[in-house]
């Protein structure tokens, strides 16, 4: 075999062996007659691992180009131009050619592990299932009929919906909005990927905390976001550092999980909070505010958004039922942004059967006794 590897290259060896049969299949190199060489003879001739050669036909059977025969060999896959002239697209490219990126490997791992050894997932920040109000939303949902509309709805979700968020907001949180103002999404990570997608565009440079569960999301790594860490100290993060930031890279925009914040646990202070406030009105930098958390005191205490602190309107507000009813209800929002004409927006359709169970658990006298109470009830 004339061909070898280029062990100074960034690709992955088992990559580059991928790449060349496939360019051989298409040449004829390897004819469709014939079986493919061994794994053994590959690694062999090659000089690498026999695992190597594995991952290389492992990647060319999953693009659909070569059929493992057992006892008859490797072969070139008779879908692609031979007997039925057809092709499998090659999936795994198009995903990994795609504008947005999957989860770091290390994150599938974790997910994977959690089911299938039934462990605790520290970083998604959970309820635990012996906090979720099942007696409630059992409740609810037998003494509730459906009100809602099988039909399209409004672009920025459902009207008696945002009002219902309106009134939470404005009584748990000191946050005035308006119905107009708030976006339904599927979850707050979607609320987060459309600010990113909307609001930034690729080169952009943007302020996180450090250390940060957004570090996890591919956010904005696919977006061409830069981003600039804040570290976070047992007050939060420091202002004049966001200056220095601002300074060097001119941030267009900072997110922070101000509230109990993930995954240190840390209240960011008062003072801090002003200070940022000040520092995004001065040099009109937005603040996205990403607040799970806040209604989640075990002592019942009051903790104050940078939202309802914000007079200027340059809080983006993100929130959502995950923390504090069940994260499978896949509902959250944004406050104050200023949209584009609605018909422009394509959003995730909540499940219309989830709306009656949201609003109804508002409404109800549940959701008062569920956050404080409850809470500090199951205390040891």
């Amino acid at each position: 075999m004339d061909w070898k590897p280029d062990r100074k290259a960034k690709k992955a060896i088992y990559k580059q062996l991928a790449e060349y049969i496939e360019n051989g299949i298409a040449n004829g190199t390897f004819p469709p007659d014939k079986p493919l060489p061994s794994e053994r003879y590959l690694a062999k001739e090659l000089n690498v691992n026999r695992s190597t050669v594995v991952s290389a036909y492992d990647e060319l059977e999953s693009n659909g180009l070569i059929q493992r025969n057992r006892g008859s060999g490797t072969t070139v896959s008779k879908d692609i131009w031979g007997i039925t002239k057809k092709r499998i697209p090659s999936w795994n490219r198009y995903i990994e050619a795609g504008s947005f990126l999957p989860n770091l490997p290390v994150t599938q791992r974790i997910r994977k592990e959690a089911v299938e050894h039934k462990l605790i997932n520290l970083a998604s920040g959970e309820l635990s299932e012996d906090l979720f109000p099942l007696d409630s939303l059992r409740q609810i949902t037998a003494s509730r009929s459906f009100i809602g509309s099988l039909g399209y709805d409004h672009p920025q979700g459902n009207l008696i919906l945002r009002e219902t968020i309106t009134k939470h907001v404005k009584e748990f949180r000191r946050i005035e909005s308006d119905p107009s103002s708030i976006l339904i999404t599927s979850g707050a990570q979607q609320a987060l990927h459309l600010v990113v997608q909307c609001l930034l565009k690729p080169g952009d440079a943007v302020a996180l905390e450090d250390p940060s569960y957004n570090y996890n999301l591919p956010i904005f790594k696919s977006a061409g976001i830069k981003p600039y860490f804040l570290p976070v100290d047992k007050d939060g993060i420091n202002p004049d550092e966001l200056i220095t930031l601002h300074k060097k890279h001119r941030i267009k925009m900072i997110f922070l999980n101000p509230s109990f914040q993930n995954p240190t646990g840390t209240l960011l202070h008062q003072r801090q909070r002003k200070a940022i406030l000040e520092i995004s009105s001065e040099h009109g930098i937005p603040v996205v505010e990403d607040d799970p958390y806040s209604l989640t005191s075990f002592t019942g205490e009051e903790v104050t958004t940078l939202k309802s602190m914000d007079i200027h309107g340059n809080v983006l507000y993100i929130s959502s039922l995950s923390k504090i009813v069940a994260s499978g209800l896949r509902i959250g929002w944004i406050i104050g942004l200023l949209l584009p004409s609605p018909n422009d927006l394509k959003l995730t359709v909540l499940p219309v059967q989830n709306l009656t169970i949201i609003m109804s658990v508002y409404n109800s006298k549940h959701f008062d006794i569920y956050n404080y109470g409850e809470r500090k009830r199951r205390l040891p």
